[in-house]
Protein backbone atom coordinates (compact mmCIF):
# COMPACT_ATOMS: atom_id res chain seq x y z
CA UNK A 1 0.00 0.00 0.00
CA UNK A 2 2.88 1.90 0.81
CA UNK A 3 4.27 1.71 -2.73
CA UNK A 4 0.60 2.88 -4.35
CA UNK A 5 0.31 6.00 -2.05
CA UNK A 6 4.14 6.99 -2.87
CA UNK A 7 3.16 6.51 -7.07
CA UNK A 8 -0.10 8.28 -6.49
CA UNK A 9 1.90 11.36 -4.53
CA UNK A 10 4.51 11.91 -7.09
CA UNK A 11 5.09 14.95 -9.22
CA UNK A 12 3.74 15.06 -12.93
CA UNK A 13 7.74 15.88 -13.96
CA UNK A 14 8.67 12.44 -12.25
CA UNK A 15 5.99 10.55 -14.22
CA UNK A 16 7.31 12.07 -17.22
CA UNK A 17 10.70 10.96 -16.43
CA UNK A 18 9.64 7.66 -16.26
CA UNK A 19 7.88 7.65 -19.69
CA UNK A 20 11.03 9.26 -20.91
CA UNK A 21 12.50 6.16 -19.46
CA UNK A 22 10.86 3.91 -21.54
CA UNK A 23 11.54 5.63 -24.59
CA UNK A 24 15.49 5.54 -23.74
CA UNK A 25 15.32 1.98 -23.37
CA UNK A 26 13.29 1.38 -27.16
CA UNK A 27 15.75 4.24 -28.58
CA UNK A 28 19.27 2.43 -28.00
CA UNK A 29 20.05 2.05 -31.78
CA UNK A 30 19.24 5.64 -31.95
CA UNK A 31 22.75 6.96 -30.86
CA UNK A 32 23.72 6.27 -34.83
CA UNK A 33 21.76 9.69 -35.23
CA UNK A 34 24.37 12.11 -34.73
CA UNK A 35 24.47 15.69 -34.37
CA UNK A 36 26.36 18.92 -33.05
CA UNK A 37 25.64 21.81 -30.27
CA UNK A 38 27.90 24.30 -31.72
CA UNK A 39 31.48 22.12 -30.51
CA UNK A 40 29.77 19.79 -28.90
CA UNK A 41 28.60 16.10 -30.31
CA UNK A 42 25.80 14.73 -28.83
CA UNK A 43 23.23 11.72 -30.27
CA UNK A 44 19.53 11.37 -30.41
CA UNK A 45 20.19 8.38 -27.23
CA UNK A 46 22.28 10.70 -25.43
CA UNK A 47 19.61 13.82 -26.28
CA UNK A 48 16.74 11.44 -24.48
CA UNK A 49 18.52 10.23 -21.44
CA UNK A 50 19.26 14.23 -20.77
CA UNK A 51 15.79 14.82 -20.75
CA UNK A 52 14.77 11.81 -18.90
CA UNK A 53 17.30 13.10 -16.37
CA UNK A 54 16.40 16.46 -15.83
CA UNK A 55 12.98 15.34 -15.78
CA UNK A 56 13.74 12.71 -12.85
CA UNK A 57 16.04 15.23 -10.88
CA UNK A 58 13.71 17.84 -11.10
CA UNK A 59 10.66 16.13 -9.66
CA UNK A 60 12.88 14.23 -7.14
CA UNK A 61 13.63 17.63 -6.23
CA UNK A 62 10.46 19.03 -5.46
CA UNK A 63 9.88 16.12 -3.82
CA UNK A 64 12.48 17.02 -1.21
CA UNK A 65 14.68 13.84 -2.23
CA UNK A 66 17.60 15.38 -3.13
CA UNK A 67 19.77 11.66 -2.65
CA UNK A 68 20.30 8.63 -5.23
CA UNK A 69 18.84 5.47 -4.30
CA UNK A 70 20.65 2.75 -2.61
CA UNK A 71 21.49 0.34 -4.98
CA UNK A 72 23.95 -1.99 -2.79
CA UNK A 73 26.78 -1.23 -5.93
CA UNK A 74 28.09 2.41 -4.94
CA UNK A 75 31.18 1.11 -3.94
CA UNK A 76 32.12 -0.62 -7.17
CA UNK A 77 30.48 1.99 -9.28
CA UNK A 78 32.25 4.27 -7.99
CA UNK A 79 35.64 2.37 -8.44
CA UNK A 80 34.56 2.40 -12.17
CA UNK A 81 34.07 5.55 -12.41
CA UNK A 82 37.00 7.11 -10.93
CA UNK A 83 38.86 4.92 -13.20
CA UNK A 84 37.25 5.96 -16.17
CA UNK A 85 38.20 9.83 -15.06
CA UNK A 86 41.47 8.81 -14.99
CA UNK A 87 41.63 6.89 -18.30
CA UNK A 88 40.83 10.35 -19.25
CA UNK A 89 43.90 12.14 -18.13
CA UNK A 90 45.95 9.10 -19.13
CA UNK A 91 44.42 9.19 -23.13
CA UNK A 92 46.01 11.19 -25.12
CA UNK A 93 43.02 12.61 -26.67
CA UNK A 94 41.39 14.14 -23.67
CA UNK A 95 38.26 15.30 -25.79
CA UNK A 96 37.72 12.28 -27.25
CA UNK A 97 38.32 10.57 -23.96
CA UNK A 98 35.71 12.78 -22.27
CA UNK A 99 33.16 11.87 -24.75
CA UNK A 100 33.34 8.35 -24.42
CA UNK A 101 33.39 8.54 -20.62
CA UNK A 102 30.25 10.39 -20.84
CA UNK A 103 28.24 8.07 -22.70
CA UNK A 104 29.63 4.66 -21.68
CA UNK A 105 29.98 5.87 -17.97
CA UNK A 106 27.99 8.80 -16.46
CA UNK A 107 25.14 8.52 -18.42
CA UNK A 108 24.76 4.77 -18.43
CA UNK A 109 25.11 4.66 -14.56
CA UNK A 110 22.41 7.87 -14.52
CA UNK A 111 20.18 5.62 -16.34
CA UNK A 112 21.06 2.76 -14.06
CA UNK A 113 20.18 4.77 -10.39
CA UNK A 114 16.95 6.11 -12.55
CA UNK A 115 15.62 3.23 -13.70
CA UNK A 116 16.23 1.32 -10.08
CA UNK A 117 14.38 4.24 -8.40
CA UNK A 118 11.20 4.75 -11.11
CA UNK A 119 10.35 1.28 -12.07
CA UNK A 120 9.68 -0.54 -8.51
CA UNK A 121 6.32 -2.12 -9.13
CA UNK A 122 5.27 -4.69 -11.26
CA UNK A 123 3.74 -3.20 -13.90
CA UNK A 124 6.54 -0.62 -14.54
CA UNK A 125 8.82 -3.41 -14.66
CA UNK A 126 6.62 -4.92 -17.44
CA UNK A 127 5.88 -1.23 -19.08
CA UNK A 128 10.41 -1.21 -19.36
CA UNK A 129 10.64 -4.78 -20.81
CA UNK A 130 8.05 -4.04 -23.19
CA UNK A 131 9.63 -0.32 -24.49
CA UNK A 132 12.47 -2.93 -24.64
CA UNK A 133 10.51 -5.51 -26.59
CA UNK A 134 8.97 -2.76 -29.26
CA UNK A 135 12.11 -0.94 -30.10
CA UNK A 136 14.76 -3.99 -30.03
CA UNK A 137 11.76 -5.88 -32.36
CA UNK A 138 11.38 -2.57 -34.56
CA UNK A 139 15.48 -2.81 -34.93
CA UNK A 140 15.62 -6.30 -35.73
CA UNK A 141 12.71 -6.43 -38.39
CA UNK A 142 14.41 -3.53 -39.98
CA UNK A 143 17.41 -6.00 -40.55
CA UNK A 144 15.72 -8.44 -41.68
CA UNK A 145 14.34 -6.02 -44.47
CA UNK A 146 18.21 -5.02 -44.52
CA UNK A 147 18.82 -8.73 -45.24
CA UNK A 148 16.12 -9.40 -47.57
CA UNK A 149 17.39 -6.75 -49.83
CA UNK A 150 20.62 -8.47 -49.67
CA UNK A 151 19.67 -12.10 -50.93
CA UNK A 152 17.53 -10.36 -53.70
CA UNK A 153 20.48 -8.51 -55.15
CA UNK A 154 22.62 -12.18 -54.41
CA UNK A 155 24.86 -9.51 -52.41
CA UNK A 156 25.67 -11.03 -49.32
CA UNK A 157 28.99 -11.70 -47.67
CA UNK A 158 28.84 -13.74 -44.91
CA UNK A 159 32.13 -12.17 -42.86
CA UNK A 160 30.24 -8.91 -43.28
CA UNK A 161 26.51 -9.70 -43.24
CA UNK A 162 24.11 -7.29 -44.10
CA UNK A 163 22.73 -4.85 -41.55
CA UNK A 164 20.82 -2.22 -40.88
CA UNK A 165 22.14 1.14 -39.02
CA UNK A 166 25.19 -0.14 -37.08
CA UNK A 167 27.72 -0.83 -40.28
CA UNK A 168 29.06 -4.09 -38.44
CA UNK A 169 27.11 -7.05 -38.35
CA UNK A 170 28.61 -7.86 -34.94
CA UNK A 171 27.59 -4.69 -33.11
CA UNK A 172 24.04 -6.03 -34.26
CA UNK A 173 24.31 -9.22 -32.59
CA UNK A 174 25.93 -7.88 -29.13
CA UNK A 175 22.97 -5.60 -29.31
CA UNK A 176 20.19 -8.33 -29.73
CA UNK A 177 21.45 -10.39 -27.64
CA UNK A 178 19.76 -9.12 -24.54
CA UNK A 179 16.06 -8.84 -26.16
CA UNK A 180 16.33 -12.70 -27.20
CA UNK A 181 17.03 -13.53 -23.49
CA UNK A 182 13.99 -11.25 -21.99
CA UNK A 183 12.14 -12.62 -24.85
CA UNK A 184 13.04 -16.06 -23.48
CA UNK A 185 11.92 -15.23 -20.21
CA UNK A 186 8.61 -13.85 -21.68
CA UNK A 187 8.18 -17.33 -23.51
CA UNK A 188 8.87 -19.51 -20.19
CA UNK A 189 7.63 -17.56 -17.47
CA UNK A 190 5.24 -15.42 -18.64
CA UNK A 191 2.13 -14.85 -15.88
CA UNK A 192 -0.19 -14.90 -18.76
CA UNK A 193 -0.96 -16.02 -22.18
CA UNK A 194 -0.92 -13.01 -23.15
CA UNK A 195 2.74 -12.16 -22.23
CA UNK A 196 4.24 -15.60 -23.31
CA UNK A 197 2.97 -15.04 -26.89
CA UNK A 198 4.54 -11.71 -26.67
CA UNK A 199 7.96 -13.57 -25.30
CA UNK A 200 7.03 -15.78 -28.78
CA UNK A 201 6.56 -12.90 -30.88
CA UNK A 202 9.61 -11.29 -29.44
CA UNK A 203 11.96 -14.33 -29.62
CA UNK A 204 11.24 -15.13 -33.38
CA UNK A 205 11.79 -11.51 -34.38
CA UNK A 206 15.40 -10.83 -32.52
CA UNK A 207 16.29 -14.45 -32.63
CA UNK A 208 16.05 -14.48 -36.36
CA UNK A 209 17.65 -10.99 -36.84
CA UNK A 210 20.51 -12.64 -34.43
CA UNK A 211 21.34 -15.92 -36.48
CA UNK A 212 21.49 -13.53 -39.45
CA UNK A 213 24.13 -11.92 -38.39
CA UNK A 214 26.36 -14.66 -38.44
CA UNK A 215 28.07 -13.74 -35.29
CA UNK A 216 30.02 -16.55 -34.14
CA UNK A 217 30.34 -15.45 -30.69
CA UNK A 218 26.40 -14.99 -30.47
CA UNK A 219 26.13 -18.69 -31.79
CA UNK A 220 28.23 -19.36 -28.65
CA UNK A 221 26.09 -17.35 -26.16
CA UNK A 222 22.86 -18.70 -27.49
CA UNK A 223 24.41 -22.07 -26.56
CA UNK A 224 25.40 -21.09 -22.87
CA UNK A 225 21.51 -19.66 -22.84
CA UNK A 226 20.18 -23.20 -23.80
CA UNK A 227 22.18 -24.33 -20.88
CA UNK A 228 20.79 -21.39 -18.49
CA UNK A 229 16.84 -22.66 -20.14
CA UNK A 230 17.85 -26.07 -19.25
CA UNK A 231 19.54 -25.73 -15.59
CA UNK A 232 16.19 -23.35 -14.94
CA UNK A 233 13.62 -26.08 -16.06
CA UNK A 234 15.45 -29.29 -14.43
CA UNK A 235 12.71 -31.82 -15.69
CA UNK A 236 12.45 -30.55 -18.56
CA UNK A 237 16.79 -29.88 -19.06
CA UNK A 238 17.43 -33.06 -21.18
CA UNK A 239 14.88 -32.29 -23.67
CA UNK A 240 15.72 -28.51 -24.50
CA UNK A 241 19.52 -29.74 -24.43
CA UNK A 242 18.62 -32.52 -27.68
CA UNK A 243 16.29 -30.14 -28.97
CA UNK A 244 18.36 -27.34 -28.84
CA UNK A 245 21.15 -29.42 -30.38
CA UNK A 246 18.99 -30.50 -32.96
CA UNK A 247 18.04 -26.77 -34.03
CA UNK A 248 21.80 -26.14 -33.56
CA UNK A 249 22.49 -28.60 -35.97
CA UNK A 250 19.71 -27.32 -38.53
CA UNK A 251 20.70 -23.90 -38.53
CA UNK A 252 24.13 -24.95 -39.42
CA UNK A 253 23.24 -26.91 -42.31
CA UNK A 254 21.73 -23.86 -43.86
CA UNK A 255 24.21 -23.06 -46.84
CA UNK A 256 25.04 -19.17 -45.55
CA UNK A 257 25.54 -20.08 -42.05
CA UNK A 258 27.62 -23.30 -42.95
CA UNK A 259 29.99 -21.20 -44.82
CA UNK A 260 30.30 -18.78 -42.20
CA UNK A 261 30.80 -21.50 -39.96
CA UNK A 262 33.73 -22.73 -42.57
CA UNK A 263 35.46 -19.88 -41.90
CA UNK A 264 38.07 -19.95 -38.33
CA UNK A 265 41.33 -18.84 -39.43
CA UNK A 266 40.20 -15.25 -39.37
CA UNK A 267 37.78 -15.27 -36.84
CA UNK A 268 39.61 -17.71 -34.29
CA UNK A 269 42.95 -16.98 -35.46
CA UNK A 270 42.86 -13.62 -35.46
CA UNK A 271 41.59 -13.06 -32.39
CA UNK A 272 44.32 -15.13 -30.25
CA UNK A 273 46.67 -12.93 -32.28
CA UNK A 274 44.98 -9.42 -30.84
CA UNK A 275 45.07 -10.63 -27.71
CA UNK A 276 48.68 -11.96 -27.67
CA UNK A 277 49.51 -8.38 -29.40
CA UNK A 278 47.61 -6.85 -27.06
CA UNK A 279 49.46 -8.96 -23.67
CA UNK A 280 52.32 -7.71 -24.80
CA UNK A 281 51.43 -3.85 -25.66
CA UNK A 282 49.90 -3.93 -21.98
CA UNK A 283 53.90 -4.78 -20.44
CA UNK A 284 54.36 -0.82 -21.42
CA UNK A 285 51.69 0.59 -19.48
CA UNK A 286 49.74 -2.58 -16.87
CA UNK A 287 48.35 -0.42 -14.53
CA UNK A 288 46.75 2.21 -16.01
CA UNK A 289 46.31 1.01 -19.81
CA UNK A 290 45.70 3.64 -22.93
CA UNK A 291 43.39 5.22 -21.47
CA UNK A 292 39.86 5.89 -22.75
CA UNK A 293 40.16 5.63 -26.59
CA UNK A 294 43.69 4.85 -26.20
CA UNK A 295 43.98 1.42 -27.77
CA UNK A 296 44.85 0.77 -31.35
CA UNK A 297 46.16 -2.40 -32.89
CA UNK A 298 46.79 -2.75 -36.43
CA UNK A 299 45.39 -6.26 -37.12
CA UNK A 300 48.15 -8.31 -39.50
CA UNK A 301 49.87 -5.05 -40.26
CA UNK A 302 47.05 -3.00 -42.22
CA UNK A 303 43.41 -3.30 -40.15
CA UNK A 304 42.71 -0.96 -37.41
CA UNK A 305 41.36 -2.96 -34.48
CA UNK A 306 40.17 -0.19 -31.57
CA UNK A 307 39.39 -2.87 -29.06
CA UNK A 308 41.09 -6.30 -28.85
CA UNK A 309 37.95 -8.40 -28.98
CA UNK A 310 37.60 -9.49 -25.41
CA UNK A 311 35.58 -7.75 -22.57
CA UNK A 312 37.59 -8.19 -20.02
CA UNK A 313 40.86 -7.18 -21.91
CA UNK A 314 39.02 -4.18 -23.42
CA UNK A 315 38.38 -2.98 -19.87
CA UNK A 316 41.87 -3.35 -19.44
CA UNK A 317 43.70 -0.93 -22.45
CA UNK A 318 40.26 1.15 -21.52
CA UNK A 319 40.16 1.50 -17.74
CA UNK A 320 42.97 0.35 -16.33
CA UNK A 321 42.94 -2.16 -13.79
CA UNK A 322 40.66 -0.47 -11.20
CA UNK A 323 38.29 -0.29 -13.64
CA UNK A 324 38.63 -4.24 -14.79
CA UNK A 325 38.52 -5.32 -11.21
CA UNK A 326 35.68 -2.79 -10.34
CA UNK A 327 33.54 -4.07 -13.09
CA UNK A 328 34.05 -7.55 -12.50
CA UNK A 329 32.93 -7.01 -8.85
CA UNK A 330 29.62 -5.71 -10.27
CA UNK A 331 28.89 -8.09 -13.50
CA UNK A 332 29.72 -11.12 -11.21
CA UNK A 333 27.57 -9.53 -8.70
CA UNK A 334 24.73 -9.53 -10.83
CA UNK A 335 24.47 -12.94 -12.08
CA UNK A 336 24.67 -14.55 -8.75
CA UNK A 337 22.22 -11.82 -7.39
CA UNK A 338 19.87 -12.33 -10.58
CA UNK A 339 20.08 -16.26 -10.26
CA UNK A 340 19.50 -16.73 -6.74
CA UNK A 341 16.64 -14.20 -6.94
CA UNK A 342 14.62 -15.58 -9.96
CA UNK A 343 12.56 -18.78 -8.43
CA UNK A 344 11.66 -16.63 -5.36
CA UNK A 345 10.13 -13.65 -7.27
CA UNK A 346 6.69 -13.33 -8.20
CA UNK A 347 4.10 -11.33 -10.81
CA UNK A 348 6.55 -9.86 -13.80
CA UNK A 349 9.65 -9.98 -11.73
CA UNK A 350 10.53 -13.39 -12.40
CA UNK A 351 10.64 -13.36 -16.26
CA UNK A 352 12.04 -9.92 -15.71
CA UNK A 353 14.86 -11.37 -13.63
CA UNK A 354 15.48 -14.62 -15.49
CA UNK A 355 15.78 -12.69 -19.13
CA UNK A 356 17.79 -10.06 -17.16
CA UNK A 357 19.97 -12.89 -15.65
CA UNK A 358 19.95 -15.21 -18.90
CA UNK A 359 21.12 -11.85 -20.95
CA UNK A 360 24.17 -11.33 -18.60
CA UNK A 361 25.06 -14.59 -18.99
CA UNK A 362 24.95 -14.32 -23.40
CA UNK A 363 26.62 -11.29 -22.72
CA UNK A 364 29.88 -12.99 -20.82
CA UNK A 365 30.00 -15.47 -22.80
CA UNK A 366 30.63 -13.40 -26.38
CA UNK A 367 32.56 -11.56 -24.25
CA UNK A 368 35.20 -13.90 -24.56
CA UNK A 369 35.60 -13.63 -28.32
CA UNK A 370 34.70 -9.76 -28.81
CA UNK A 371 33.77 -6.31 -26.47
CA UNK A 372 30.51 -6.09 -25.58
CA UNK A 373 29.61 -2.57 -23.56
CA UNK A 374 32.29 -0.62 -25.39
CA UNK A 375 28.93 1.28 -27.46
CA UNK A 376 26.97 3.98 -26.96
CA UNK A 377 23.55 1.57 -26.92
CA UNK A 378 25.52 -1.56 -25.39
CA UNK A 379 26.55 0.36 -22.08
CA UNK A 380 23.23 1.41 -21.43
CA UNK A 381 21.69 -1.69 -21.92
CA UNK A 382 24.31 -3.43 -19.43
CA UNK A 383 22.78 -0.62 -16.98
CA UNK A 384 19.32 -1.56 -17.64
CA UNK A 385 19.82 -4.91 -17.61
CA UNK A 386 21.84 -4.39 -14.07
CA UNK A 387 18.57 -2.17 -12.76
CA UNK A 388 15.90 -4.88 -13.50
CA UNK A 389 17.89 -7.43 -11.65
CA UNK A 390 18.22 -4.97 -8.94
CA UNK A 391 14.71 -4.01 -8.63
CA UNK A 392 13.79 -7.66 -8.74
CA UNK A 393 15.77 -8.71 -6.21
CA UNK A 394 14.58 -6.07 -4.17
CA UNK A 395 11.07 -6.97 -4.40
CA UNK A 396 11.76 -10.07 -2.31
CA UNK A 397 12.36 -7.49 0.75
CA UNK A 398 8.90 -6.42 0.60
CA UNK A 399 6.69 -9.01 -1.34
CA UNK A 400 5.29 -8.13 -4.60
CA UNK A 401 3.51 -4.85 -4.83
CA UNK A 402 1.12 -5.90 -7.99
CA UNK A 403 -0.18 -8.21 -9.59
CA UNK A 404 0.56 -8.70 -13.33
Amino acid sequence: MATVDATASETSLVRYARWSLYATAASLPLYVVRWHYGPLPTTLLETLIIVTAVLYVGGRWREGRRRPVSTGYEIPIALLLLAGAISVLVAQDHRGALGLYRAYFIEAVAVFYIAVDLVRRSEEVQQLVLAFAIGSSLFALLNLVVFGQAVLAHNVHVGTAPNALYGDANYVAMYLEPPVALAVGLLIFGTTPRWRLVGGAWVLITGAALILTFSKGSYLALGALAFAMALSIPRWGVPILVGSAIAAFLVSRIPLVAERMSLTDVSIGGRLELVSGTMKMLRGSPIFGFGLGGYTFQFRGQIPEIYPHDIWLTFWVEVGLLGLIAFAVILFSLLWRGWRAWPRTGDFYRPATWGASAALVMWTIHGLVDSPYWKNDMSVEFWILAALVVVSAKSLAHGPTSHA
